[in-house]
């Protein structure tokens, strides 16, 4: 079997590689999501929702950490954000790594990995909001609701009022995006480039 005739061959394995990447990205963005609502007070421990749960004039708040970015915390950076890259990224770093495809199935792989990272990012803000509003916490003055316009999710770009929730204005730009990137890196994936 020849170098070109092995690659037509491995085709249909790269298509479902693409799908499982992808699938792979939404089931560790729910995850995430999981983990960060239930779990992750915050980076000093004791804030949850924006406000430090300790009343106790002896707490030590020089742990309390402030968001490095908008309202992104260090634990978005690492070891949320790189592992989104790492998995949304992988068919790229397969092509890479093994050189079996040409530069327009990398770009391809690269349009993948953009899709799935930004689909990542917006799925797990969403299902932090389902978690929230199907199974609250005790304590979360929010509880029961999906995403308010006084949500940090609906600040910055704003959001389409729903009546009870909104839909921030960032969720339809980043499907928009993401339909245009997995179109890309889907159309024409069978021909040999």
């Amino acid at each position: 079997m020849s170098h070109r005739e092995y690659i037509v061959q491995q085709l249909g394995a790269r298509k479902l590689e693409f799908i499982s990447t992808a699938i792979i990205c939404a089931v560790f963005a729910v995850s995430f999501a999981h983990l960060e609502y239930y779990y992750i007070k915050d980076p000093a421990l004791q804030i949850s929702n924006g406000k430090v749960e300790v009343n106790d004039a002896n707490f030590d708040r020089s742990r309390e950490t402030k968001p490095i970015i908008g309202n992104m915390y260090q634990y978005h950076l690492f070891p949320m954000l790189f592992i989104f890259i790492l998995i949304s990224f992988a068919s790229l770093w397969d092509d890479m790594t093994f050189k079996l495809f040409g530069r327009h199935k990398r770009i391809k792989a690269v349009m993948l990995g953009f899709a799935n990272l930004i689909a990542a990012i917006t799925i797990e803000d969403f299902a932090w909001f389902v978690n929230r509003w199907l199974v609250p916490l005790a304590d979360d003055p929010k509880g029961g609701q999906l995403m308010q316009f006084s949500d940090w999710t609906s600040m910055h770009l704003g959001a389409i009022d729903l009546g009870s929730f909104v839909i921030p204005n960032w969720y339809i730009i980043s499907l928009i995006l993401v339909t245009l990137a997995y179109y890309g890196a889907f159309r024409k994936n069978d021909q040999v480039c």
